[in-house]
């Protein structure tokens, strides 16, 4: 044991810390006993002081490679470092007293020298770390970049996350920077000092501040706040002229995503999001871990959420389907499947290829279905109406059955609020196909638990209405809203695709279960905000043009059927809908009778088709 530790530590770099640190011990010796006696030593303490300089030293090394300080990292000094160093020095001080009670004091340096030495070589050694540190962590740029250059800040929080901040800004002068003061809603923060810098005034002050430090940027740094809080920050910075940045997620700083450096501008995600969702996150696992679990539309914003987060629960295998080729490809880019680290394989499919399909499946024998693969723009399938119902019901229906007949432990379609009372094709076919899934419920010999999630618009997916402003925002504008009053329910993908794997644990079998997606928002009003976080006017910089509602668009969007019944269920934030079971007959004649339809090709009588078996769809007629 003693020849491993002694190989360990006898190397090249760590003899040359050990002799330099030899060095230090040294001077702080001869310099306490210079101290002790007022810089007149006395010839018989002279000479203890040189016979007894090489064995103290050699103590004291040995108790500071015992506390892990002959093979550290210079440029890291932190608390726990210090304390460390601390700790090896006053070991070795405790046993110089020890030996002095033991001997009496005879060739042994007096007690007086003991203490200053322990003091002056932690004084030292500790001064020559923190050098260390700086010298890392400002680089050649950072000591050459100008300070007058840096633009002022005000850091919104004095917390944990606000003082780690503040100091990685004054150490990167290159970021362009220079915090000045901090804004905290404490009152007991308020008029003190985190690392040089005051507390000025609570965060509702923000305006007072900037002008009092003649600061330009307010960053927020309490990831952990609620959106409402952060919302009100961001206005109040907007009514203050300053531009707003926001420090990474604290999930995204736990996990080693993001660094606390990493700023980015307040986006519109943060302002209409909400407080982070409480999974229970056991039930969860006991679901997935350990299963194979299947994905469709795995290269959509919902498929690669659901891949993100299932993967996070040790599923034994994961299979992702997307008919679109370049949706796989960018999900293999984004280094995702990588970075799960289970076996996860990936497969250009279309769910409507049903030899194809049970071919797959048979294969992969999943126990777990998501089924997100879905046609999701209302205004490309409202003219499309055979195309909706053969991604959006047909499809679904087939894999369904397939999942009942290959004994699937739990299969969820991710439907939509537009199913509900719907007025397009595309709300229509989707409540079509959670009628489909219900059939298979009562499927003869099913073991399969069946059940539907649905939830409102996902913010910055693909065709939603964020990035469509934002490349209107991009070209000079107008942004389009179709009308002054219509409103939309808005969640973020992580919350709902968390809130669907949730649902996923409590379904028996049946049902629909429905998000609860908070109050709906004007999309005038997310134009509105949007406008204001790109640093422009509404009116003068860029305007706001109104072209009517499109055919199957609503002015808002309803919670439940007038057939519905809401219950609660275990979490607070996911709601069941009961209602009368799907008829299997019924469903098995919508298909049929839809198929036939379909290949006619007359989207007006596709439409009246639908109609017949999705009795609350107002379609639009041509």
């Amino acid at each position: 044991m003693a020849t491993n530790v002694f190989i360990r530590y006898l190397n090249l770099r760590t003899l040359s810390l050990g002799l330099f640190y030899g060095v230090i011990c040294a001077l702080s010796y001869l310099l306490a006993y210079e101290m002790r006696f007022d810089f007149n030593v006395p010839p018989e303490h002279a000479l203890d002081r040189v016979n007894t300089i090489w064995w103290v030293v050699a103590l004291q090394l040995m108790l500071l490679a015992a506390a892990g300080q002959l093979d550290c990292v210079l440029s890291y000094f932190r608390l726990p470092d210090a304390m460390r160093l601390f700790g090896g020095l006053l070991t070795a001080s405790f046993v110089l007293v020890a030996i002095w009670y033991l001997y009496d004091g005879r060739n042994v340096p007096p007690r007086a020298v003991i203490l200053a030495d322990f003091l002056l070589s932690f004084l030292l050694i500790a001064g020559f770390r923190i050098g260390m540190r700086v010298r890392s962590s400002r680089g050649l740029e950072d000591w050459l970049a100008g300070r007058e250059e840096a633009e002022n800040v005000l850091i919104a929080g004095a917390g944990e996350v606000g003082a780690a901040l503040c100091a990685e800004l004054m150490n990167k002068a290159r970021l362009g920077m220079r915090p000045v003061a901090f804004l905290d809603d404490s009152p007991r923060k308020i008029g003190r000092y985190v690392h040089g810098l005051p507390v000025a005034d609570a965060v509702d002050e923000l305006d007072k501040v900037a002008r009092r430090y003649a600061a330009s940027k307010v960053v927020i740094a309490f990831p952990s706040a609620s959106v409402k809080r952060i919302r009100t920050v961001a206005e109040r910075a907007r009514e203050a002229g300053l531009a707003a940045d926001i420090v990474p997620a604290l999930s995204d700083l736990v996990s080693g995503r993001a660094q606390m450096t990493q700023l980015r501008p307040v986006q519109l995600e943060d302002l209409l999001g909400r407080d982070p969702v409480d999974l229970n996150s056991g039930d969860i696992r006991a679901m997935i871990e350990g299963r194979r679990v299947l994905v469709t539309g795995a290269g959509g914003s919902i498929g690669r959420e659901l891949v993100d987060q299932i993967a996070g629960y040790a599923p034994s295998r994961l299979l992702c389907l997307d008919q679109a080729e370049m949706a796989i490809f960018d999900l293999l880019q984004t280094e995702l499947v990588a970075r799960v680290k289970v076996p996860t394989e990936t497969r250009v499919l279309d769910v409507a290829n049903e030899p194809e399909l049970r071919r797959c499946l048979e294969a992969f024998r999943p126990e777990v279905v998501f089924h997100a693969a879905a046609h999701k723009h209302v205004n490309l399938m409202e003219s499309q109406p055979g195309e909706a119902l053969r991604n959006n019901f047909l499809a679904s229906r087939a894999l369904a059955r397939l999942a009942s007949a290959l004994g699937v432990e739990r299969f969820v379609l991710i439907s939509t609020d537009k199913a509900i009372n719907p007025t397009s094709v595309m709300g229509a076919s989707k409540r079509l196909a959670e009628l489909a899934i219900q059939a298979c419920q009562h499927l003869p010999g099913n073991r399969t638990k069946f059940m539907a999630v649905r939830f409102g618009n996902v913010l910055g997916s693909s065709g939603s209405v964020v990035p469509i402003f934002r490349r209107q925002i991009a070209a000079g504008g107008p942004l389009t809203v179709t009308d002054p009053e219509v409103t939309r329910f808005f969640m973020t993908v992580e919350e709902a695709v968390g809130l669907v794997l949730q649902s996923a644990t409590q379904g028996e079998g049946g049902e629909i279960f429905v998000l609860d997606m908070g109050e709906p928002v004007k999309i005038v009003d997310v134009a509105r905000q949007m406008i204001t976080l790109s640093g422009l006017q509404e009116g003068e910089d860029i305007d706001i043009v109104f072209t009517g509602l499109r055919p199957g668009e609503k002015l808002y969007e309803e919670v439940q059927h007038l057939s519905e019944s809401l219950h609660a269920t275990s979490h607070p934030r996911v709601l069941r809908f009961v209602a009368e079971s799907a008829d299997p007959g019924r469903v098995d004649e919508a298909a049929a009778e839809l198929g036939r339809l379909m290949e006619g090709g007359d989207p007006t009588a596709i439409k009246r088709g639908m109609q017949k078996y999705v009795a609350e769809y107002r379609p639009y007629l041509d």
